[in-house]
C-alpha cells in the first residue's frame, strides 16, 4: 500500500524544475528559495505559486510529464488525484474530475471538464488529442469554472501552457522505442527571427504495430497507432505595449480502432450465433471483430488562435483571444467483440468552432485585483452514426442517424481578489451565459427498405392511417403525428455561475481556504438511431453547487508540502445516457437528466524531498457519489429499476497515485536516476443499474523508469516499464449495440527505451 501512496500530486517536480522556461517567472517570494512543490502558475491571470492559491489546483511541469511518460490528457490519471479517463464506445475520450463527467459519444456533447491550450478552449473532448504537445506545464483546476476565462464547466478545467518561443536559439528532440514496435518521436526548434519576432515549431509522431489479436483467427491483429501532431508559434512585440501571439496547430489520426472484448448478452432476443459465442474477456490482448472488414480511424484537426495583449499601464491590461478550429471525423468501429457481423458502427462528421474573448484586467491600489470580460462562441456540428446489424436482433441490416447542431453562446464575466487584511483575501466571481442551440436530426433507412417497412408498420398502428415509407427516407416517428419526419428543436437557456471564497495565511506558507461556487454545463441533443422522436429530446443544462474547504501547509523548513481539501457537490439535472423500451426494437438510447444527486469527498496530497535528489509525491481522493430522490430508469438489459442511492457510473470511490524518484551524480559528467509510480482505482460500474455484467473491477498499475543524464541535462537516456504487474484491467463496458456487452481493456505490460537531447 505504501507504493500506492507515493503519488504524483499537485506539485510533482523538484524545486529547480518549478520556474517556467519562458517567460521567466519570479519565485513565490523575493529573495527566498522555492519550497518543495512550488510551481509558478497563472490560473488566476497572474504569476503565483500553486501553493499560495485558495483553490484545488494540480500543476505539473513539462519535464515531469515527460519523465512519467504522460504524453496526452488521458495519461494525467497517473499524476492527478480525482481525475479519470474513460474510452467511450466509439473512441471519444471522456474526462472526469471528482466524479463529474459525461460518458457520451455524440460530437456535439460539450464536456463538463474543459480542455484549453493557453486559455484557448478546445470545446469538445475529441479535439484535445494534441493538447499535450511541447508544453511548459499543465494546470488542472477542480470544481466549477468559468469566472476567469473560457467556457462554463461543472467539473473543472485543464489548461496546457505551451512552451513559448525563446529569445535565444534552442532545440531539442526525444525518441522512444518499445514493445509492439512502438515509436514516439518529437522535436522542437525555437528562437529569434528578428529583434521583435520569435518563433517555435514542434512536431510529434506516434506509431505502433497492432497489440490485440483475434481469439478465433490466429495472426489477425488490430489496435495499431498512427498519429502526427504539430504546432507553430509566433510571438511579435509590436512595441513596448502591444504584443501578438499566434498559434497554428493540428493533428492527424490514422490509427486502427481498439476492438471490444465480448462479455455477454444483454438481450434475450440475441441470435443463436451471438448468444452462444465464447467470451474474449480475461486477456488484454485477446479480442475479436468481424472478419474481412477493415476498421479504421481517419480523423483530422486544425486550429488557428491569435492572442493580443495591450498594456495601457503596468496595472491595466487588455487581452483578446480569437480562435477558429475544425475537426473532421471518419471512423468504422467494431464495438461488440464478436467474430460475427452482429453490430458495427461508422461515425462521420465535423465540428467548426469560432470563439472570441475580450477581457480587461487591472489593480486598484495594492490590495485589489480585478477583471471583466466577455466571450462569444459559434459552433456548427454535423454528426452521423451508421450502425450495421447483420446478425443482430434489430429488424434491419443498416441505417444512418444524423444530427446537426448550430450553437451560439454569449457570456460576460467578472472576478475580483481583495486583500481585506494583511493575511486575509476575499475572492469573488460571476458569469452570465446564454446559449441558443438549434437541432435537426433523423434516422434514415439504408436504402434496403427493411427498416422503412418496420417503422411504416408501427406508424400505421400508432396513427390509425396507412403509412408508406420509401427506402432511404427518414423514418423517425413524430411524437405528435406518429408519422415519419425530421426532428427539429431548439434549446435556449441562460444561467448565472459564480464563486466566492476566503483565503487566510495563518502563518508564512500555511494557507487555509474555503470556497462556494456554482457552475453550469449547457444542454445537449443526442445523435442516435432514433425510431421515435422522443429519443432525440434534449438533456437540459446541469448545475453543480460546490462547497470546498482546504489547507496548503509547507512544513519542516519547506521540505514537506501537505495539501488537503474536503468538498460537497449539490448536483442538479445531471446529464446521462439512459434508455427507453420499445416492444419491437427493445432498449433504445436517449439522454436524460437525473434531477437530484450529490458528491461528497476529500483529497490529500503530499510532496516531500527529505534528502537532495529524493522526491516522494503522494495523492489520494475519495469520491462518494449518490443519486437522490425517486429516480427510475432502465438498465441496459431492459429492466426497470428505482436507482436512488446508486453511485454514478464510472466513478470509483478511491483513487490513489504515487511517484518516487531518486537522482544523484554518478560521475563528474553524468547523473543516474531511478523512479517508480503507481496508480490505483477502486471498483465501479459503467451503467445505471449496477449490474454485474457492466462491472469495472478495481486495478493497480505500476511503472518503473531508470537511466542517466548529463549534469546539464542536455542528454538523457532511460529505460521504462509500464504496467509492470501486467494487470488485466478495463475502463468501460459498452452496451451501444442491441445484443451484447463488451469491455475495453487497458494496455498490457509495455517496455522500451528513450533518449533526449537539448541545445541552448
Amino acid at each position: 500500500m505504501t507504493a500506492l501512496l507515493l503519488g504524483a500530486s499537485s506539485a510533482s517536480a523538484r524545486a529547480e524544475e518549478t520556474a517556467p522556461a519562458a517567460p521567466p517567472a519570479a519565485a513565490p517570494a523575493a529573495e527566498e528559495p522555492a519550497g518543495v512543490g512550488d510551481i509558478v502558475v497563472t490560473a488566476r491571470k497572474k504569476q503565483e505559486s500553486s501553493n499560495s492559491i485558495g483553490m484545488s489546483i494540480n500543476a505539473l511541469t513539462g519535464d515531469t510529464l515527460a519523465k512519467q511518460g504522460i504524453l496526452n490528457t488521458a495519461d494525467l490519471v497517473k499524476a492527478v488525484p480525482g481525475f479519470n479517463y474513460t474510452r467511450s464506445t466509439y473512441g471519444t475520450p471522456v474526462y472526469t474530475l471528482r466524479g463529474v463527467g459525461f460518458n457520451e459519444t455524440t460530437l456535439a456533447a460539450a464536456p463538463p471538464v474543459s480542455v484549453y491550450v493557453d486559455e484557448v478552449p478546445l470545446p469538445y473532448s475529441v479535439m484535445a488529442q494534441g493538447a499535450a504537445l511541447d508544453v511548459q506545464r499543465v494546470e488542472v483546476l477542480k470544481g466549477p469554472q468559468g469566472t476567469l476565462f473560457g467556457q462554463n464547466s461543472t467539473g473543472g478545467a485543464i489548461n496546457y501552457i505551451a512552451a513559448k518561443p525563446t529569445k535565444t536559439l534552442q532545440a531539442g528532440a526525444d525518441a522512444s522505442f518499445g514493445r509492439f514496435d512502438s515509436f514516439t518521436g518529437s522535436a522542437f526548434l525555437s528562437g529569434p527571427i528578428t529583434d521583435t519576432l520569435r518563433g517555435r515549431i514542434a512536431i510529434r509522431r506516434e506509431s505502433s504495430g497492432p497489440w490485440q489479436q483475434s481469439a478465433t483467427r490466429p495472426g489477425d491483429r488490430t489496435g495499431g497507432t498512427d498519429r502526427t501532431q504539430g504546432r507553430i508559434l509566433l510571438d511579435w512585440d509590436a512595441n513596448d505595449k502591444l504584443t501578438f501571439e499566434l498559434n497554428a496547430n493540428g493533428w492527424i489520426d490514422r490509427s486502427t480502432p481498439q476492438a471490444g472484448q465480448y462479455v455477454g448478452v444483454i438481450s434475450t432476443r440475441a441470435p443463436a450465433n451471438v448468444a452462444g459465442a465464447a467470451t474474449t474477456a480475461g486477456n488484454a490482448q485477446s479480442a475479436d471483430w468481424d472478419p474481412n472488414t477493415r476498421f479504421y480511424t481517419h480523423d483530422n484537426f486544425y486550429q488557428i488562435a491569435l492572442r493580443t495583449n495591450y498594456d495601457f499601464t503596468d496595472d491595466l491590461k487588455l487581452t483578446s483571444i480569437t480562435a477558429y478550429q475544425k475537426l473532421h471525423r471518419d471512423t468504422l468501429t467494431d464495438a461488440d467483440g464478436l467474430a460475427v457481423n452482429n453490430f458495427t458502427a461508422g461515425n462521420k462528421g465535423y465540428i467548426k468552432s469560432f470563439s472570441q474573448e475580450l477581457r480587461l484586467a487591472g489593480k486598484y491600489g495594492d490590495h485589489v485585483n480585478w477583471m471583466v470580460g466577455g466571450n462569444y462562441q459559434n459552433d456548427a456540428t454535423y454528426d452521423t452514426f451508421s450502425p450495421q446489424a447483420s446478425s443482430s436482433s434489430f429488424p434491419f441490416k443498416a441505417a444512418t442517424a444524423m444530427g446537426h447542431n448550430q450553437v451560439n453562446t454569449y457570456s460576460a464575466f467578472a472576478n475580483v481578489d481583495w486583500q481585506v487584511l494583511p493575511k486575509v483575501t476575499l475572492t469573488g466571481g460571476v458569469r452570465y451565459s446564454y446559449q441558443f442551440r438549434d437541432y435537426v436530426g433523423c434516422l434514415f433507412d439504408s436504402g434496403a427498405g427493411d427498416l422503412a417497412a418496420v417503422v411504416a408498420s408501427a406508424s400505421t398502428r400508432l396513427s390509425g392511417s396507412t403509412t408508406t415509407i420509401a427506402p432511404g427516407s427518414c423514418v423517425t416517428i413524430s411524437s405528435t403525428t406518429y408519422k415519419p419526419s425530421y426532428y427539429q428543436d431548439s434549446l435556449n437557456q441562460g444561467n448565472v455561475s459564480w464563486k466566492a471564497g476566503v483565503n487566510w495565511e495563518v502563518a508564512p506558507h500555511k494557507l487555509l481556504y474555503a470556497t462556494i461556487s456554482k457552475g453550469y454545463k449547457n444542454g445537449v441533443f443526442i445523435t442516435t438511431g432514433a425510431t421515435f422522436a422522443a429519443q432525440l429530446a434534449p438533456a437540459t443544462q446541469e448545475s453543480v453547487l460546490a462547497y470546498e474547504a482546504g489547507f496548503k501547509l509547507s512544513l519542516l523548513d519547506r521540505k514537506v508540502q501537505l495539501n488537503g481539501a474536503a468538498f460537497y457537490y449539490d448536483y442538479r439535472n445531471k446529464q446521462i445516457r439512459g434508455r427507453v423500451i420499445d416492444a419491437v426494437l427493445g432498449g433504445l438510447n436517449r439522454l436524460i437528466n437525473i434531477p437530484k444527486s450529490r458528491i461528497a469527498g476529500a483529497e490529500l496530497q503530499l510532496v516531500t524531498e527529505p534528502v537532495k535528489g529524493l522526491t516522494i509525491n503522494a495523492g489520494a481522493t475519495y469520491i462518494g457519489s449518490k443519486i437522490l430522490g425517486d429516480f427510475s430508469n432502465f438498465t441496459p438489459t431492459g429492466t426497470a429499476m428505482l436507482m436512488s442511492g446508486e453511485a454514478f457510473p464510472l466513478t470509483p470511490k478511491w483513487q490513489l497515485t504515487g511517484d518516487i524518484g531518486y537522482d544523484r551524480p554518478i560521475s563528474q559528467t553524468f547523473n543516474g536516476f531511478i523512479g517508480a509510480s503507481a496508480t490505483y482505482q477502486s471498483a465501479t460500474n459503467s451503467a445505471l443499474g449496477a449490474q454485474s455484467l457492466f462491472a469495472v473491477n478495481a486495478y493497480t498499475l505500476v511503472d518503473l523508469r531508470a537511466g542517466v543524464h548529463t549534469a546539464d541535462d542536455k542528454w538523457r537516456f532511460s529505460a521504462f516499464v509500464h504496467n509492470l504487474n501486467n494487470a488485466y484491467y478495463w475502463t468501460n463496458v459498452s452496451y451501444a449495440g442491441p445484443d451484447v456487452a463488451a469491455r475495453f481493456a487497458g494496455m498490457p505490460r509495455t517496455y522500451g527505451i528513450t533518449a533526449g537531447w537539448r541545445f541552448q
